[in-house]
């Protein structure tokens, strides 16, 4: 019902919306050096290229994504050096930066148009089901280390910034239709329009598989995993005069996906993964306000709300065979186990940009966030959680060839910690295509909902006057935020006037009090509960490049490499010896958790006649997942992505339709690979897509 609702207020703001033509985009005046490299907004909060930036930053643009074929959001990423894209299962994707140390990303700020979609509870993104088709990213900013002075927690190891295409972009309808082996089926539809001052658009779509396939032998993995998703999405913009701009973002989807064991497993572990259907629902409502004056000075409000309903209802399976024998008796009967979440999130955030004079600009806002949850089966009970920030940002140019930026965030958490994360930067133009930029900053994380109050219990029967239950995490509380300093050094070089650049960076980040898994003691379980602490100290230090290069005005090589080392030691010692050996034992296994060597070649070329060729090529090291307990081995796999663009035309020069038919085919030299878990397998699978825009 709730979805329905959703849909309903959608198409009354969609329906009757008369369109006018796009705002200009807001270009830095500072013309010196470096005209060709791309403008980035989301590094500092101020428009800048990429030569003048606080942070390493990778652009991912709409010609990068349509040319790697992939199908959806979460792959997009394997374009950015030392990023993780894995699947947990058929609809389960990991992304991660720095490595991969369990399943849920927690320490990566994600910012779809400018709203935050980490989910309260577990602090993950679910990349499957967002309310957001991948056709209507316009680009996407990867900022490539700590940026919690612009973004606040959970940016201590990057940040990633979709921006959506413009209500203006979709003057044409256009629908398409992907379909393959695996199950693969998609359908989307997409129209808008534009005129005096109002500009539209709107996305329908359906995406589904059918999951990964089983390896033989194997009975006991998680492969009932289908998966079927359905959104609308709609952008509006209202800009009635020249100063002022409105914009409304709506949205929502529903999902369905297979979860549970095709074999439960005879182990007290498994008396709750029998097979089940998760029903998922998200929307998201957001309002931003732009306001521009004269002297380069514009104020923008910005409020969202995001919701998530998650229905996970399930009954334990008899454990016949379990040792010891007593837990036949604990475990022999049918006991509830339900996981539903309602999540909402609010965010209201005021932000000033002004130029103070020539050389400097500034930008300062503050915001407030009301996260609320309800998770019976997961949380001590419902909290609402209020978050309040403070921050400011100086761009100030020295000369001409230097520029320095100084920038902080203050914020207080809903524990009622206060932190302050600030970074300086310096960049230096060592000649017009030459630049050289070092940093330092500082950032932190803070706890989690489940870290600070998990509590995850089902009851079991009474065995001689004891009362047992199944505890799987039991959370101790009394959380402080992890903390990162990081340092980097970087080198930014234009290879020609079409805008070709190398990006080369070395760093070192270190993050003490790094919350990990710890054992909790419950004599009645029958598992082990998990509850958390402040477990680890460790550091990464590598080397990432990337090389954008432009072969003439038709091909483009797009070239990602990283280098990266790892390390852990416990920050604490435990009374309990079998704690502490547990620690060492995750210390020494931390240095995997990030793959040595990574990198991704990307080529694109656009033959006469409307054909279109795409090529990606991945690499990556063995790199261990500490949840999951593997070591997920060289991996490499090329996709290919084959288009012809089709037109018909009425003659004077006048189309009255076009349209594309792709073939993507993934890992095209291989029958199989392995990522995340190594009991499923990324077998080869081609799809076949037929767009046709009118």
């Amino acid at each position: 019902m709730k979805q329905l609702r959703c849909r309903l207020r959608i198409a009354v703001l969609s329906v009757g919306v008369i369109c006018g033509s796009a705002c200009a985009a807001d270009y830095p005046s500072e013309k010196d050096y470096l005209q060709e490299l791309p403008i980035v907004l989301s590094a500092s909060r101020l428009s800048q290229p990429i030569s003048e930036t606080p942070n390493a930053i990778t652009v991912i643009d709409r010609d990068m994504i349509v040319a790697s074929g992939a199908r959806n959001i979460a792959d997009v990423f394997k374009l950015a050096p030392g990023m993780y894209v894995g699947y947990a299962s058929g609809h389960a994707p990991i992304v991660s930066y720095r490595g991969l140390t369990d399943e849920y990303a927690r320490r990566m700020q994600v910012l779809v148009d400018g709203r935050s979609i980490y989910l309260p509870i577990f602090g993950q993104v679910d990349w499957a089901e967002l309310p957001l088709d991948i056709g209507d990213i316009e680009r996407i900013e990867v900022i490539r280390g700590p940026s919690a002075a612009s973004h606040g927690s959970n940016s201590v190891q990057g940040v990633i910034s979709i921006f959506t295409r413009h209500a203006s972009d979709a003057h044409k309808a256009e629908v398409s239709t992907r379909q393959g082996n695996a199950g693969v089926s998609d359908v989307t539809a997409r129209f808008g329009g534009a005129g005096e001052s109002w500009d539209y658009r709107v996305t329908l779509a359906s995406r589904g598989d059918s999951g990964f396939d089983p390896l033989s032998g194997i009975t006991s993995i998680p492969l009932n995993d289908n998966s079927r998703t359905q959104l609308i999405n709609t952008r509006i913009n209202y800009h009635p005069t020249g100063s002022d701009s409105l914009d409304i973002r709506l949205g929502c989807s529903d999902s369905t996906r297979q979860l549970g064991d095709l074999v439960t497993k005879r182990t007290a572990n498994g008396l709750f993964t029998g097979l089940r259907d998760q029903k998922a629902g998200s929307d998201f409502e957001q309002l931003t306000w732009l306001r521009t004056f004269a002297g380069n000075s514009d104020l923008q409000l910005n409020y969202y709300h995001i919701g998530r309903n998650t229905k996970d209802q399930r009954y334990s399976t008899p454990c016949v065979d379990c040792a010891p024998t007593a837990l036949n008796l604990i475990a022999s009967g049918s006991y509830p186990l339900f996981e539903d979440a309602v999540i909402h999130r609010h965010d209201l955030e005021m932000q000033h940009t002004l130029s103070t004079s020539p050389d400097n600009r500034v930008v300062w806002g503050m915001g407030a966030r009301h996260d609320s949850a309800t998770a019976q089966n997961n949380l001590r009970y419902s909290p609402t959680w209020r978050e309040y920030r403070l921050f400011a940002h100086d761009e100030w140019r020295i000369t001409s060839a230097s520029l320095i930026n100084i920038g902080a965030m203050a914020e207080k958490n809903a524990l009622r910690q206060t932190r302050v994360s600030p970074r300086v930067s310096y960049n230096h133009h060592l000649t017009s295509r030459d630049t050289l930029r070092a940093s330092i900053s500082v950032a932190y994380r803070n706890p989690e909902m489940t870290e600070e109050l998990g509590n995850q219990s089902a009851q079991l029967n009474n065995v001689g006057g004891k009362q047992w239950a199944w505890h799987n995490i039991s959370a101790a509380g009394g959380l402080g935020p992890e903390k990162t300093i990081a340092r980097e050094i970087g080198y930014i070089r234009q290879l020609d006037e079409a805008g070709s650049t190398l990006d080369v960076r070395v760093f070192h980040d270190q993050i003490g009090d790094i919350i990990w898994v710890d054992l909790a003691a419950d004599p009645n379980s029958i598992v082990t509960p998990r509850s958390f602490q402040s477990d680890f100290n460790a550091f990464y230090s590598g080397l990432e490049g990337t090389l954008n290069y432009k072969l003439g005005t038709r091909s483009r090589l797009i070239v990602n490499y990283a280098h990266q080392v790892a390390g852990a030691s416990p920050s604490r010692i435990s009374p309990i010896a079998a704690i502490n050996a547990s620690l060492q034992s995750y210390a020494y296994k931390y240095r995997e958790t990030v793959p040595l060597n990574n990198a991704s070649l990307l080529f694109s070329h656009d033959f006469s006649g409307g054909m279109q060729l795409g090529m990606g090529f991945y690499h990556i090291d063995p790199v261990r997942s500490l949840d999951a307990g593997t070591m997920q081995p060289l991996t490499r796999y090329l996709d290919l992505r084959v288009a012809q663009r089709f037109g018909s035309w009425l003659g004077n020069g006048k189309r009255s339709g076009s349209g594309e038919i792709a073939l993507v085919v993934q890992n095209a030299l291989s029958d199989h690979y392995f990522d995340y878990s190594t009991q499923t397998r990324n077998k080869r699978r081609a799809y076949l897509t037929a767009t046709l825009e009118f």
